[in-house]
């Protein structure tokens, strides 16, 4: 009884799997005749290019297996598949109907119509054939054929592929085919021109900004656009005519959606800010995906159809979008939505084309409808991305406007208290000085008064003493207190100075330099002491006489001072130039020199570069203040053994 039941059960199974097919009916009611897993069989054959004749026995021995599903598929490149099904004609119209494959990506199809068991027709064709071979001018594969009324057609089908394709087609009238073309080469012309309006706004963008993240979105639209147009057909119908081109074309595309989606991807979620590990990782995988391709195309070519790597990468950018919104960056809740309608429209594009799920509107043109709609969210993504930096943005140029505020109220008020110290601090010095310079005027003529008196009592000494160790003595007093006395008057010279209040006049240079050679004409050796003067004047020079004297007097005493006794010649050389922007007046001698290391601090007071001249040190100090008290500059040029120059700008 169990070996009963057991062959009962293997012929139900039997039964099952190669029952009957139905006829596909042709009839007025409808226009196109789709066939279906109720109308045809299959046969996968390990052995190419079987004859008919082979096949026809197979098919009789019943090796056929009813199909299981609307489009079955080839999955592998070593097999044939083949597909058998019946053809009856009962409509009232005479006409010529159209056989048409769906899947374009077929690369090689045998096409047997049969009518009473003799072979009526005999179509051979293939995206390996040159496009221009199609009779008739159209993406997908389409024979026509007649079919009689009443008579049963036998079909036999065979394709073959390098990637996996699906054999499922249609039965359609001419009027059918018009329509139905019509209609979808509109909508997918529709989905291009978005896709490139799309693109030449995103290029002009990139074009104004220099922005990288745009031009990485211009390229993987483009890279979209490029796969679409392999995977419709129209790119190998209207753009690219080679056929190996062609081969490669939907591999490659995919290959730079990956790419060109991770190198956006990375710049729009701003990734270098959150970790340089994960921007180095992108890196890494672009070239591995990209020497994918390479190595498939040179080498081992099943690799490039490997698009569940694909898959892959587009739930890496997902999750990063998502890593990114929840690192605080909120800009990437579109960018989500957005990726999320194109990974959804591009996996069901890719599960149909890996024939994981049957042949529809939806799932052939899954890509493009997840294409528009993540271009529609990219948009509002690219805008709320902007609306959140602006908001940032005026965030933190309101608290650095705040912070200056502060910073500018905390200086005014540093500044005030500053003022304020500053002039108490002057009304002290002022005070002081004040204090200081009557003291000193004070003193000096309190002192000049015994300082004559000692003067002129050695002067007496030295006259009526005849000792000569008591007249040593009387003339180390009269030279210390000449010394003195000079230091007296310099002091009272600088107080004169600070306090005069300066008159301007036409100043006689050449009266006030005789008055100043007139004033040492008692030294002695000033006599061979030789001055040559130089004056050059556009213009009347208006200026406080006093100052001036005091200028030159001082200049000349310095020159005389330091002169090099061991020259031949002691020479100054006074040069004065007046002209409508300036005055300049020069005093140049050829005596000693100042080491340059000191030349700084000569116009020190109390500094004295050299002893020679046993002066009070006030001298250069006193001409520095004259210049500056009539609004002039003064600056000096020296070299030891040479000279030295003071030149004075006014």
């Amino acid at each position: 009884m169990k070996k009963i039941g057991l062959v009962f059960l293997l012929f139900a199974v039997n039964t099952l799997l190669y029952a009957v097919n139905k006829p596909l009916i042709l009839e007025d009611t409808s226009s196109q005749f789709a066939w279906r897993e109720g109308n045809y069989s299959i046969y996968i054959d390990s052995l190419h290019c079987r004859p008919l004749p082979d096949i026809q026995k197979i098919c009789t021995a019943g090796f056929f297996r009813k199909a299981t599903h609307d489009s079955p598929r080839l999955k592998s490149s070593r097999n044939d598949m083949w597909a058998y099904f019946e053809v009856v004609n009962e409509s009232n119209v005479s006409q010529t109907w159209l056989l048409e494959l769906y899947d374009l990506h077929i690369d090689s199809y045998d096409i047997y119509v049969l009518k009473n068991d003799s072979l009526q027709n005999h179509f051979v064709g293939g995206d390996m054939f040159p496009f221009a071979t199609k009779k008739i001018n159209h993406k997908n594969f389409i024979h026509q054929i007649q079919f009689q009324k009443g008579i049963v057609y036998k079909v036999y089908i065979r394709i073959q592929s390098k990637q996996a394709v699906a054999l499922n087609g249609v039965i359609r009238t001419y009027q059918n085919l018009l329509s139905y073309s019509n209609t979808e080469y509109m909508l997918l012309s529709i989905f291009y021109g978005i896709i490139g309006l799309m693109g030449i706004y995103s290029i002009c963008i990139y074009i104004g900004t220099f922005e990288k993240m745009y031009l990485y979105f211009t390229m993987y639209i483009l890279s979209i656009a490029w796969y679409s147009l392999s995977n419709d057909g129209l790119g190998y119908q209207y753009i690219w005519s080679n056929r190996i081109f062609n081969d490669y074309s939907q591999s490659a595309a995919v290959t730079s959606i990956s790419i060109f989606s991770l190198l956006y991807s990375a710049t729009f979620l701003q990734l270098k800010r959150i970790s340089k590990k994960y921007c180095n990782a992108i890196k890494i995988i672009v070239a591995a995906r990209f020497l994918v391709f390479v190595v498939g195309v040179i080498f081992y070519e099943p690799i490039i159809y490997l698009y569940q790597v694909d898959i892959g990468i587009l739930i890496l950018v997902f999750a990063l979008g998502i890593y990114s919104y929840s690192n605080g960056f909120k800009a990437a809740r579109f960018f989500i939505l957005a990726y999320t309608a194109l990974f959804i429209g591009f996996t069901t594009n890719l599960l149909m084309v890996l024939g994981l799920i049957g042949n529809n509107y939806i799932t052939v043109y899954g890509l493009n409808f997840g294409a528009i709609a993540q271009l529609f969210l990219f948009s509002i993504a690219v805008a709320d991305r902007l609306r959140i930096i602006m908001r940032e943005t005026k965030n933190t140029q309101t608290g650095i406007i705040m912070q200056l505020k502060e910073n500018h109220d905390l200086k005014d008020k540093l500044t005030r208290e500053l003022e304020d110290k500053v002039k108490e601090r002057t009304k002290e010095l002022e005070f002081k000085n004040q204090q200081l310079d009557a003291f000193v005027y004070k003193a000096s003529h309190d002192i000049k008064g015994p300082l004559k008196s000692i003067i002129g009592l050695a002067k007496l000494g030295l006259i009526d003493i005849k000792d000569e160790h008591a007249r040593e003595y009387f003339l180390h007093i009269e030279k210390s207190s000449q010394r003195l006395d000079h230091l007296v008057e310099d002091l009272l010279e600088v107080a004169k100075i600070k306090n005069t209040i300066t008159e301007e006049k036409v100043i006689d240079f050449e009266k006030i330099i005789e008055d100043v050679k007139e004033s040492f004409i008692n030294i002695p050796k000033f006599a061979e002491f030789y001055i040559d003067v130089s004056i050059k004047q556009d213009r009347d020079f208006y200026s406080d006489e006093k100052m001036i004297y005091s200028i030159f007097q001082n200049l000349v005493e310095n020159a005389f001072n330091y002169r090099d006794t061991n020259k031949k010649k002691s020479i100054l050389m006074i040069r004065i130039e007046v002209d409508k922007q300036k005055s300049v007046i020069e005093f140049a001698d050829n005596g000693i020199g100042i080491n340059k290391d000191l030349k700084d601090k000569v116009f020190d007071m109390f500094f004295r570069a050299s002893d020679i001249s046993g002066g009070t040190g006030l001298g250069l100090y006193l001409v520095k203040m004259a210049v500056n008290k009539i609004g002039g500059r003064i600056q000096v040029q020296t070299e030891v053994n040479k000279g030295t120059s003071f030149s004075i700008v006014i």
